[in-house]
């Protein structure tokens, strides 16, 4: 495994002989010191060691950064290693991506970049895991933590998670009519008004991590307004450095980006293209064929194809993609796009290169909030049950719980 320690003192032995370099007398110190990283604003950011400082730690997190999630173990390792080659120093993974295979294959891409000279120190990466809800609990998460470290073979990461606020299930195989009959939770192993209090003791576990080193910083994915103030009444270490939240001009979350940014917490949007768990039905709800419109039904089949994203592309010459990764730049958010394609990974990268006016940020949410309330109005749903685009096949996907 490479070593924090070791790595620090080896560049304090290279101070002593020629270079100067002030407060690297213990490795405490070392880990702001030789960061590879320069703290800048999303409007400054210029490159993708560019990013913002997290509270509670000395630690700067690159505004884009590259996501594994469904990479698959056939092709993990490659993709991290070509986003490594592309220049990308933060990688995101997870404990359960890939069916818990991801970490490893993304370890593995680690090493490959070592021995290519892609990276010299560890202090060039910047790696963000997390932890899964199977491992709630005090105990339980440090265990998670210890076999993601493994599988990593690194002996801390960057930032680490706490991947979702609900519980575990005791089986995927969750019958419908049984839930319709017993409720939401019948599957669930935690009990309801028992898990804000096993959360409390994950994020405990999180704090002594924390403090003993084998994460750089701590924070969370997913939690809403109240799962936040539920955390902020029993941790030690607030506020969280991060929360990792599903956002896009779809599904904005003003509300919660709003508390986040009074708390302290930088927000890191997922899916900022758009959810990989709707299909062509959802897009022909949000964008129906026109009477007498010559436009095929199926025109409009992503967020990336979506109209409103279109037309601000040409506008400022960008690809859709690239607008909607400035898009959640301009809102300060940091991202993690993911790939397998190389033209595309660079792609992404272009989003520092450009800026969005205000005018044309507001004129995206107004469209797609205009498209979400005519669609609402039409299937007699809300709009918030059309906005989320992810955790499709979750009882709980709408975090309405405590």
């Amino acid at each position: 495994m490479w070593n924090l320690r070791s790595s620090c003192r080896k560049r304090k032995k290279q101070t002593d002989v020629g270079e100067t370099m002030e407060g690297i007398g213990d490795d405490k110190n070392c880990l702001s010191i030789i960061s590879r990283f320069r703290e800048t604003t999303a409007t400054d950011a210029q490159t993708l060691t560019d990013g913002v400082r997290l509270k509670n730690s000395d630690v700067i997190l690159p505004w884009i950064g590259y996501g594994t999630y469904k990479l698959g173990k056939e092709i993990a390792r490659d993709c991290t290693l070509e986003a490594l080659q592309q220049g990308y120093r933060a990688i995101d993974t997870a404990f359960i991506y890939g069916g818990e295979t991801t970490e490893r294959q993304v370890g593995l891409a680690i090493q490959d970049a070592i021995d290519m000279g892609i990276l010299e120190t560890r202090e060039d990466l910047f790696i963000i895991t997390k932890h899964w809800r199977k491992y709630h609990g005090y105990e339980p998460a440090l265990e998670c933590l210890r076999l993601s470290l493994t599988r990593l073979n690194l002996d801390y990461v960057d930032l680490w998670l706490m991947h979702w606020p609900g519980p575990a299930w005791k089986t995927m195989n969750r019958r419908k009519d049984e839930m319709a009959k017993h409720g939401e939770w019948h599957y669930a192993v935690h009990p309801q008004d028992e898990l804000p209090d096993i959360r409390a003791e994950t994020w405990r576990a999180m704090e002594d991590a924390y403090k003993s080193g084998k994460v750089r910083a701590i924070g969370v994915c997913n939690f809403t307004i109240q799962h936040l103030e539920r955390l902020k009444g029993t941790a030690t270490i607030w506020p969280p450095a991060v929360n990792q939240i599903e956002c896009h001009p779809i599904f904005p979350q003003t509300e919660l980006v709003e508390y986040c940014t009074k708390e302290g917490i930088v927000v890191q949007a997922y899916s900022s293209l758009g959810g990989q768990d709707v299909g062509k039905k959802y897009w022909r709800m949000l964008y129906p064929l026109i009477q007498g419109q010559k436009v095929k039904t199926d025109a409009v089949t992503s967020l990336l194809t979506a109209p409103p994203v279109l037309q601000v592309a040409q506008q400022v010459n960008r690809t859709p993609a690239q607008v909607l990764l400035r898009w959640a730049l301009e809102k300060n958010m940091v991202l993690v796009p993911k790939t397998s394609n190389k033209g595309r990974m660079v792609e992404n990268t272009k989003a520092l290169e450009f800026s969005l006016s205000k005018e044309q940020v507001a004129w995206l949410d107004n469209q797609f909030q205009k498209s979400l309330k005519r669609a609402a109005e039409t299937e007699g749903v809300r709009i918030e049950s059309l906005s989320r685009l992810c955790w499709k096949n979750d009882p709980l996907r709408d975090l309405d719980f405590e």
